[in-house]
C-alpha cells in the first residue's frame, strides 16, 4: 500500500504570544529588509535586491529582484526607488516603480564598504564602513555626485538621519552624532562610547537606541548632541544585538542567534523584556509596521512575525539553562537536559511555576542527548563519547564511567543495560552498562549515512541516518548487528520514533514520513506529512497514537491522531515563539527543551486548544471538561441561560457518535455530566480525541478532549 499525503495547515490567528504568519526563503543571505506599502525589499547578500509581496502574509509572491554587482547588505526605498548599500561597489540606485522589472537607474563607487544607507531630501547618506559617512546628492539618480563625507573614528556600520543630525554607529567608537546641515561640510557633535560594538541606531524623541554587538540595547539621551547620556541598556540573551527599531515606546532588537528580542523602553532608565522570538536562523535586520516584524534571518530568508501580543497561557513555567538545552528526559518530577557545553542540568520540576535548579554534571565536552535510567543518566558527549552519570543525588551528580565512540556521540537509548549511540559518520554503536563503571563495546554497524538517532524495539534498532534515511538494523546478537532492511527517505532522516511497527521520520524539509516496518526487509511508506510547504521537521513522538511534530522553521508543533497512520487525522496545532529541539509528555505536561531559551513546561490541556483545526461556532454555554487529557473518566460542564432541552453527545474524529450523554429537559445555570470513557455499548474507548458537542435553544457548542492511556 503507497499514500502520498501533503497535509498544509491553513493559518488560524492566535489570541496570544507572537507567532509567525509567514516566510519566503530568499536565494541568498538576507541581511537587511525595508517596509513599503506591503512591500518588503530585502538586501539578500550575493543575490542583491529581492521584491517580496508581503499583503498576504500566507502566500508571499516574489515580485522582482535585482542582482547587484556586489554584495547587497542594506537597502532604503523612497518614491519607488531602492538605494542598495552593496559592499565595494558602492551605493547602487534602482527603479522599483515596476517591481516585476527593477531597472538601475545609477550607482556611485564610495571609496570603502558599504553597508547601510538612508535617504532624506534627495541625499543619500551611506555608512561607507572604514571610509566613514558619505553623503550623496541623489536628486539625479542617473549621476550621482557626492557632496560630503566624514571619516568616523572606526567603521561606519550603520546610519540613521533625523533633523540634519547623522547619527553612525561606528562599531568599537560606539555612537557618532553629525551635524549634516550643511552636506558639504559635515562636523562632529559629539559622541558616546557605548561599550560594545556599535552596529544599528535609531532615533526617536531625542533618544538613541544602539544595537550594541556584545552588550544588548544601549539607550542614549541626545537633546543634547555635544552631550549624550546614557540613560539605561539592556543585555539581550544573545548579547549579539545587531539591529534596532522602536515602535511605540516598544525596542524590537535583532539579536543574532537569539532571533527577535521585544523590549518595553516606556521608562529608558528600565527596559524591560516583552518577550522574544526564536528565529531559525541569524536575525539580522528587523523592522515593524501595524504590530508585524518584518526579518532579515541570514540563508532563512525573510521572516513574518505577530508582535501584537506577548502573553502565553500554555506556558506554565521556564528555566534558562546556561547554555543550549538540546534534549529534555523528565522522570519522577525531574528533568534532566543535555545542554551542550553546560553538560547535563538537573532540575526540579515538581512545581512547574517554579522549576528550581537541583544540580548539574559538566560533562567534558558538548552534550547533545540524554536519557535516565534507575537513578543513572546517560549522555552522548559529541568528541567524548557517552557519559555515565550517577544521580541519585541530584544536588552531587557523580562520574561513574564513559566510553569514547569513534564518532560524534548524538543520541542514545538504553535497553536492558545495553546502551545504542547514533554515533553519526560511525553509525550505531552498542555498548554493554551493566557495568557502569566499565562500559564496554558488544558491536558496531556502519550505517550508509550520518546516524543522528536511534530507537530500539523487540531487538530491532532503528536509526534516523540522514541523507541515507532509515536504516533497520537487527540488534538481537549485539555483537554482530546485521542490517534488515532500509527505507531510503527523500531529505535528511533526522529523528525516529517506532510504535506499533511503524516507524516516523522526522526528514526536515519533507516533512514525517510514515513507514511501514511490520516487515523489516521490505518496509513501505503509508504517508507524509508536511504541515506547511516551507516546514523544517527534526523531532517528533508518538504518545497514545497521538503524534507531535516539531516544526523547527515555524516553531510549531502539530497533533495528529495516528490510529490510522495511513490517514493520519490533523488535530491542532500550537504556534509559539521558540524553536523546539526535544520534547516529552509526562501527567498532562509538556516538557520541551529549546535551545538558548532552555526548559520550558507547558500545559498540554492549554496547548491543545490553543488553535484548533475546526471552525467551531461561537461559545455560548461556557463548554468545558475537567481533567483534559482524562484516563478513565472526565467531568463536562455547561451553563444555560434559560431552560430547554439539552442533547449532549460524544463523537470520534471521524464524526461517528460514540456516547450519548443527555437528551432530555434541564434548568437554567451551572451543570456536571461525567462520561466514564465508555461508548454506547458499555466498551472502553480508545486513546484518542474526541470532540462533545451540546446542542439546546437552538444553538451549538462543540469541545475537544483526549483520552490518554
Amino acid at each position: 500500500m503507497f499514500l502520498f499525503l501533503i497535509v498544509v495547515i491553513s493559518i488560524l490567528p492566535l489570541s496570544a504570544v507572537y507567532h509567525k504568519i509567514g516566510d519566503y526563503d530568499t536565494p541568498g543571505y538576507a541581511f537587511y529588509v525595508f517596509f513599503s506599502n506591503n512591500i518588503a525589499y530585502v538586501a539578500d547578500g550575493e543575490s542583491g535586491l529581492q521584491i517580496i509581496d508581503v499583503s498576504n502574509p500566507e502566500n508571499l509572491v516574489l515580485l522582482g529582484s535585482y542582482d547587484t554587482p556586489n554584495y547587497a547588505k542594506s537597502v532604503f526605498v523612497s518614491n519607488n526607488i531602492a538605494y542598495v548599500a552593496d559592499g565595494y561597489t558602492g551605493l547602487q540606485i534602482i527603479d522599483v516603480s515596476n517591481p516585476q522589472n527593477p531597472v538601475l537607474l545609477g550607482s556611485y563607487d564610495t571609496p570603502g564598504g558599504a553597508v547601510s544607507v538612508t535617504v532624506s531630501n534627495n541625499i543619500a547618506y551611506v555608512a561607507d564602513g572604514d571610509s566613514g559617512l558619505q553623503i550623496i546628492d541623489v536628486s539625479n539618480p542617473q549621476n550621482p555626485d557626492l557632496v560630503g563625507s566624514y571619516d568616523t573614528p572606526d567603521f561606519a556600520y550603520s546610519v540613521f538621519v533625523s533633523n540634519n543630525i547623522a547619527y553612525v554607529a561606528d562599531y568599537w567608537a560606539g555612537l557618532q552624532i553629525i551635524d549634516v546641515s550643511n552636506p558639504q561640510n559635515p562636523s562632529l557633535l559629539g559622541s558616546y562610547d557605548t561599550p560594545g560594538l556599535a552596529s544599528s541606531v535609531f532615533v526617536s524623541n531625542n533618544i538613541a537606541y544602539v544595537a550594541d554587538m556584545g552588550y544588548g540595547l544601549q539607550i542614549i539621551d541626545v537633546s543634547n548632541p555635544q552631550n549624550p547620556i546614557l540613560l539605561g541598556s539592556y543585555y539581550t540573551p544573545g548579547g549579539a544585538a545587531v539591529s534596532v527599531t522602536v515602535s511605540n515606546n516598544i525596542a524590537y532588537v535583532a539579536d543574532c542567534g537569539y532571533g527577535l528580542q521585544i523590549i518595553d523602553v516606556s521608562n529608558p532608565q528600565n527596559p524591560i523584556l516583552l518577550g522574544y522570538y526564536d528565529t531559525p536562523n541569524y536575525a539580522y535586520s528587523v523592522t515593524v509596521s501595524n504590530n508585524i516584524a518584518y526579518i532579515a534571518d541570514d540563508w532563512a530568508g525573510l521572516q513574518i512575525i505577530d508582535v501584537s501580543n506577548p502573553q502565553n497561557p500554555s506556558l506554565l513555567g521556564s528555566y534558562d539553562t546556561p547554555a543550549y538545552a538540546y534534549s529534555v528526559f523528565v522522570s519522577n518530577n525531574i528533568a534532566y537536559i543535555a545542554d551542550d557545553w553546560a553538560g547535563l542540568q538537573i532540575i526540579d520540576v515538581s512545581n512547574p511555576q517554579n522549576p528550581i535548579l537541583l544540580g548539574y554534571y559538566n560533562t567534558p565536552n558538548y552534550a547533545f542527548s540524554v536519557t535516565v535510567s534507575n537513578n543513572i543518566a546517560y549522555v552522548t558527549d559529541e568528541y567524548s563519547g557517552l557519559q555515565i552519570i550517577d544521580v541519585s543525588n541530584p544536588q552531587n551528580s557523580a562520574f561513574w564511567g564513559s566510553y569514547d565512540t569513534p564518532g560524534y556521540a548524538y543520541s542514545v537509548t538504553v535497553s536492558n543495560n545495553i546502551a545504542y549511540v547514533a554515533d553519526e559518520i560511525s553509525g550505531l554503536q552498542i555498548i554493554d552498562v551493566s557495568n557502569p563503571e566499565n562500559p564496554s563495546l558488544l558491536g558496531s554497524y556502519d550505517t550508509s549515512g550520518t546516524a543522528l538517532s536511534v530507537f530500539v524495539s523487540n531487538n530491532i534498532a532503528y536509526v534516523a541516518d540522514g541523507n541515507s534515511g532509515l536504516q533497520i538494523i537487527n540488534v538481537s546478537n549485539p555483537q554482530n548487528p546485521s542490517l534488515l532492511g532500509s527505507y531510503n527517505t527523500p531529505g535528511y532522516a533526522s529523528s525516529v520514533f517506532v510504535s506499533n511497527n511503524i516507524a516516523y521520520v522526522a526528514d526536515r524539509n519533507f516533512g514525517l514520513q510514515i513507514i511501514d516496518v511490520s516487515n523489516p526487509a521490505a518496509p513501505i511508506l503509508l504517508n507524509t506529512i508536511l504541515p506547511r510547504p516551507t516546514s523544517i521537521i527534526k523531532k517528533c513522538i508518538i504518545y497514545n497514537n497521538l503524534l507531535i511534530i516539531s516544526d523547527y522553521n515555524w516553531n510549531e508543533l502539530s497533533f495528529y491522531d495516528v490510529s490510522n497512520p495511513a490517514a493520519p487525522e490533523f488535530v491542532c496545532r500550537y504556534s509559539w515563539n521558540l524553536t523546539t529541539d526535544d520534547f516529552i509528555i509526562q501527567d498532562g505536561y509538556l516538557y520541551t527543551a529549546n535551545g538558548y531559551y532552555g526548559l520550558n513546561i507547558l500545559d498540554l490541556n492549554q496547548v491543545m486548544e490553543a488553535e484548533d483545526s475546526i471552525q467551531l461556532p461561537s461559545i455560548t454555554f461556557n463548554l468545558k471538561n475537567y481533567p483534559n487529557p482524562f484516563n478513565p473518566e472526565t467531568t463536562i460542564s455547561f451553563e444555560l441561560s434559560k431552560p430547554g432541552n439539552v442533547v449532549l453527545n460524544i463523537y470520534n474524529l471521524k464524526g461517528e457518535q460514540v456516547k450519548k450523554l443527555i437528551n432530555n429537559p434541564m434548568s437554567n445555570g451551572k451543570h456536571n455530566i461525567v462520561w466514564d470513557g465508555k461508548d454506547n455499548n458499555g466498551h472502553i474507548c480508545s486513546s484518542g480525541v474526541y470532540f462533545y458537542k451540546i446542542e439546546s435553544n437552538g444553538r451549538v457548542e462543540v469541545k475537544k478532549m483526549l483520552l490518554l492511556k
